[in-house]
């Protein structure tokens, strides 16, 4: 337990690090970018990215599964060789399509800027197929501390392509830093992955191909079809409301859920770990109770930093704003103050939307943790299902009451919550393990109330806002007798 939480601390705190420059990043590309570029750069991230799912077949995970089983290089490298291969032939069609019909998609949404960026995707596309695979192998042999320090330095190495580029070539220059970023993301992938490996790599018969194929196509199909329903519950609520709202409506909701989307970081930091972690330990009889004592401690810090992020959205906005403009005076680069002038409409929607990523979060732990090393995907998938089908659901109700985008994100909080619930009755069904208690209930409870009050119901000044803060802070320690600090530093 100790050994583990002290290596998902150091997953998070590199994960932070690397959060913490994207929304650095994100904010200048803000800033230098007019909203209707802004919007425009979502659009296509999410019509790319829906054609993009189909490569990944869940071989990352599934890869990361085999490897941290595999005996010595050679096994590690037929088992990279193998997921190449099946990558390759599916994202090269996907490329073509993105290429070749760039023209016809713009045509749809009556927009002929989209052709540039979408034939950029479709190149990216081919690079990406590297870097998963790339990363299975440094994280399925365990090598942590390398794979963490990648993350941080890689962070800032896209500060350095994304900003000059973009200042200097505008809407443009965001779609030359993709490019350049992905390629020099795959050669350190690649470079970490394979450096300490002996280079005398025996490449496998077509027998053993089949055979490998076979092993890692079980268990990545599912993971394959899960990564298809995610990515549509994340990249369809962009494209649906593209097709109802202008460019600069869009870039409120695409403002507010990449903002969301950063409390991702820790989950992603915790599954770098669990994966080969708990695919090693999936016999022990104290698989269970490793795991509760572990996720307790991820759910509570999961959701205090994501409803503190809400609490605080319109504060972490205009430091945000003055930090930019600090950081341009420094640079002698013209950076305005008006992120918030032009996103703050878009506050309301941070709730929701961090409720729904807080939410997904825990299945995504519960994923790489559970349903993976168990080899439990039958209900895995209908976890995802139920993510999806419940988000629709509820957008088409709540669109009749509430505006689109308003609709959308309080959708996408019901989806994920009541999927996490799916997964937790059924977990509770087959195994006698109850994740979600009644203390954590009422802390659920709790703390959305508190956010909603300070965003939505109250005209607070700092020092208001702070001591109604300090009520929430403390109800956590000495009602619920929840210290997050203390947690992350207990030891057992």
């Amino acid at each position: 337990m100790k050994s583990l939480l002290r290596l998902q601390i150091i997953s998070f705190i590199s994960r932070i690090i690397a959060m913490f420059s994207g929304i650095f990043q994100s904010l200048v590309i803000v800033n230098l970018l007019s909203v209707k570029e802004f919007g425009l750069i979502g659009l296509a991230t999410s019509v790319a990215g829906i054609a993009g799912i189909t490569q990944h077949l869940g071989l990352a995970s599934s890869s990361t599964k085999e490897i941290s089983h595999a005996k010595n290089d050679s096994e590690i490298f037929k088992i990279v060789v193998s997921s190449l291969f099946i990558r390759f032939f599916i994202s090269f069609p996907i490329a073509l399509v993105l290429i070749l019909f760039a023209p016809s998609i713009a045509s749809y949404y009556q927009n002929n800027d989209l052709i540039f960026p979408l034939r950029v995707f479709g190149v990216v596309t081919l690079v990406q197929a590297f870097q998963s695979i790339f990363n299975s192998v440094i994280s399925g042999t365990q090598r942590f501390k390398e794979l963490f320090a990648y993350q941080v330095v890689i962070s800032f190495v896209s500060i350095l392509i994304y900003v000059p580029l973009i200042y200097f070539y505008g809407f443009n220059g965001f779609f030359y830093s993709l490019i350049i970023f992905n390629f020099a993301q795959s050669m350190a992938l690649g470079y970490i992955a394979f450096k300490n490996f002996n280079w005398e790599f025996d490449f496998p018969s077509k027998e053993s191909l089949v055979s490998v194929g076979k092993t890692l196509l079980k268990v990545s199909l599912a993971i394959y079809l899960v990564k298809i329903i995610f990515t549509a519950w994340q990249e369809l609520p962009v494209v649906v409301l593209g097709k109802m709202y202008s460019l600069e409506t869009l870039a409120l909701f695409t403002f507010a859920f990449n903002f969301s989307g950063k409390l991702m970081s820790i989950s992603d930091s915790v599954t770098d770990v669990n994966l080969p972690v708990y695919s090693k330990k999936s016999s022990d009889k104290d698989f269970f109770e490793h795991f509760i004592r572990n996720f307790n401690i991820l759910f509570y810090f999961i959701f205090f930093v994501g409803i503190s992020a809400s609490f605080w959205a319109k504060e972490i906005l205009k430091v945000s704003d003055y930090f930019i403009y600090l950081v341009g005076s420094i640079l002698n680069i013209g950076l305005n103050k008006n992120i918030f002038d032009r996103y703050q409409e878009s506050i309301i929607l941070f709730l929701p939307l961090l409720v729904s990523i807080i939410f997904y979060s825990y299945l995504n732990i519960l994923k790489s943790s559970i349903f993976v090393p168990l080899e439990r995907l039958r209900k895995m998938i209908e976890t995802y299902l139920v993510l999806i089908l419940i988000s629709s659901i509820f957008f088409m109700l709540l669109s009749k009451f509430f505006s689109g985008i308003l609709a959308m994100s309080i959708s996408l909080a019901l989806g994920a919550f009541l999927s996490f619930i799916y997964s937790v009755w059924f977990i509770y069904r087959h195994y006698e393990v109850n994740l979600y208690d009644s203390k954590k209930i009422v802390f659920s409870f709790v703390s959305i109330i508190f956010a909603f009050v300070a965003i939505y119901f109250s005209d607070f000044g700092f020092i208001e806002k702070s001591l109604f803060y300090l009520v929430y802070f403390s109800l956590l320690t000495f009602i619920f007798r929840i210290n997050i600090f203390k947690l992350l530093l207990k030891r057992k």
